[in-house]
């Protein structure tokens, strides 16, 4: 501010102004000097203290994966383990096991429902004078060309009798399974303790005979089968269900969707002495060996104990990260920099200057503490998806499951004891499990559908069409009309596309008039980026008012009300077809009926 004095005043005036601008100069420097070795240093401990709040957000980060990777392969594990366990109490009830009746049983593993699984077999015990009474018993009972091959050196003899194939090769039984140790091993341990047991892991008897390159280190998973309540040898041992596992596909897709493709996981057998084998392992990204990050976490699987190792990925750093500490320090100079000049131009205004300097530290702290609520609260969303997802494919269908095979067993066995009422409720237990495993089974594909790790390959269309065909006919009372022109080879998920194919054909099948014949046309024309595929129906049709909405999940169409389903499966084609870049639509058949079709892109 200006010094006014009146002209008596003026010479002792200009001496006081002389003296207080040679005080500003040193003041005015002083205090730039001394914003910008204090502005430097905050930048450089703000840079620090960022730095070290990025560590502990990584090491967080790494506790969470840690522990989503260890309770999403013990759920797992536990499915496996509670599947093969229902097998073998569904098995020991059956008073005379026959080979139809295994099929039977085991007609709801899938490797989509179990992947890795190669298939699931009966295994049964026989002495060297027993080996010819064991093969015609078998053979009595269905399985009309098992021929046993017991191996020399052994005293006790273990036939695989019945085999159900998932993997897409021919059953083959009557192997000694004691040429290996491994399984051997297992089956001993499971009759001992009575528990499911996980073998150590080997290649396989059936893969053996592969190529190196395409060999896995796989086990066994097996569980000892007793009579049944009911039964005539009630409490005996009879023999083992024995499913084997290739680790390369076991539990794989589980530990990439727990990592969240920003770790590193390795899946170790640490039960045997000398160094851990590898089960299964999935790398997204380059590793980063720091082994302050590094995390272990224990798994029981069939008392055997497996050991995870998670190491964090170039994925677990988001671009704002990674560069935090760096921008930090470029936020501060740049800071400084402006506040030294504003001292240096308005040595006055300091306070001010500060004064903002504060209120931009406050909020850039702010910021940083409303991101870490906000990942923190993410965190939590995503474990309680995760346990959501866990309980629904664990503890809904497992007991289903059960229910469904006790009750199937009570109508087998004393069917024709019943009387109408009893034999009524047991129709309408058996209809309820049926509708829950229907919209469970939609819902878990509506969610594989949406979030599934795509897996494309070469996948010919004529095939997946002619397996669905089978799966729906073998159930079907009624032979319909089929027609197939010109199916092409596409690039596709084979899983996803299956159920695209499996939900269309099925809905023709279905949709279907009272006292008419089902159609089914499934035919393809090229398109300029790809492939068009059309299957038509002659069923009951969609008013054009409702094609639009057909897809949208829980949508019914008018007329539809008298058929089973959950509104589920069209929703879920069009997701499978969204995610592969493709389309999906509904028109009329000139020919009556509906017309759907999807496109997939080359």
């Amino acid at each position: 501010m200006p010094i006014t004095v009146d002209v008596a005043s003026r010479r002792p005036a200009k001496g006081l102004s002389t003296a207080l601008t040679g005080r500003r100069w040193p003041v005015s420097v002083l205090l730039t000097v001394l914003v910008l070795v204090v502005g430097l240093a905050v930048s450089g401990v703000v840079a620090v203290v960022a730095d070290g709040q990025q560590d502990a957000h990584l090491a967080a980060v790494m506790d969470q994966r840690a522990q989503a990777v260890g309770n999403a392969t013990s759920a797992e594990t536990r499915r496996y383990t509670d599947t093969i366990s229902d097998l073998a109490a569904a098995v020991g009830a059956q008073s005379e096991l026959s080979a139809a009746d295994f099929v039977t049983l085991t007609s709801r593993t899938s490797r989509e429902r179990l992947p890795g699984a190669t298939g699931v077999l009966l295994v049964v015990p026989a002495r060297g004078d027993q080996v010819e009474a064991v093969q015609a018993l078998w053979r009595s009972r269905g399985n009309t060309g098992l021929t046993l091959a017991p191996h020399d050196g052994t005293a006790e003899h273990l036939f695989a009798v019945l085999n159900h194939a998932l993997d897409g090769t021919p059953p083959e039984t009557g192997r000694d399974l004691t040429a290996a140790a491994e399984p051997t091993e297992a089956l001993n341990l499971a009759r001992a303790t009575g528990r499911a047991t996980a073998s150590r892991t080997y290649i396989l008897l059936n893969d053996r005979d592969l190529p190196a390159d395409q060999q896995q280190m796989s086990f066994v998973l097996t569980a000892p089968v007793y009579g049944g309540q009911g039964t005539p040898d009630a409490g005996e041992f009879r023999g083992w269900i024995l499913m084997g596992l290739r680790g390369g596909d076991f539990i794989t897709e589980t530990l990439r969707k727990a990592s969240q493709h920003a770790a590193a996981v390795t899946l170790s057998d640490t039960s045997t002495a000398g160094r851990p084998v590898t089960v299964a392992r999935v790398v997204d990204g380059t590793v980063l060996r720091d082994a302050r990050l590094h995390r272990q976490v224990s798994v029981e699987f069939g008392q055997r104990h497996w050991q995870l190792d998670v190491y964090p990925t170039t994925g677990i750093r988001t671009p704002l990260g990674q560069y935090l500490p760096t921008i930090t320090t470029g936020i501060g100079t740049l800071l400084t920099l402006l506040l030294a000049a504003l001292v240096a131009v308005l040595a006055t205004a300091r306070n001010q200057a500060l004064a903002r300097v504060d209120k931009a530290t406050t909020a850039l702290r702010a910021d940083i503490t409303r991101r870490q609520l906000t990942e923190a609260r993410l965190r939590e969303r995503e474990a309680e998806l995760e346990a959501f997802a866990s309980i629904t494919a664990h503890d809904l269908k497992s007991p289903l499951t059960t229910v469904a095979g006790y009750a199937a067993v009570i109508v087998d066995e004393h069917g024709d004891s019943l009387d109408p009422d009893t034999r009524r409720y047991l129709d309408r237990i058996t209809a309820g499990v049926s509708r829950m495993r229907r919209l469970i089974d939609d819902l878990l594909g509506y969610a594989t559908a949406r979030d599934a790790h795509l897996n494309p390959t070469t996948v010919a269309v004529a095939d997946l069409v002619a397996d669905v065909l089978s799966d729906r006919l073998a159930t079907h009372a009624e032979p319909p009309h089929i027609d197939l022109v010109d199916l092409p080879t596409v690039t596709a998920d084979p899983v996803l596309l299956r159920q695209v194919l499996d939900n269309l054909i099925g809905n023709a099948l279905k949709y279907v008039r009272p006292g008419r014949t089902p159609y089914v046309a499934v035919t393809a024309e090229p398109t300029s980026d790809g492939w068009r595929i059309e299957v038509s129906d002659r069923g009951i049709g969609i008013d054009p008012a409702d094609q639009a909405a057909v897809f949208d999940t829980f949508h019914r169409a008018r007329g539809s009300e008298g058929y089973p389903g959950t509104g589920l499966g069209l929703a879920i084609c069009k997701q499978v077809i969204t995610r592969h870049g493709g389309h999906i639509g509904v028109t009329t058949n000139p020919d009556g009926g509906s017309r759907f079709w999807f496109t997939l892109p080359t």
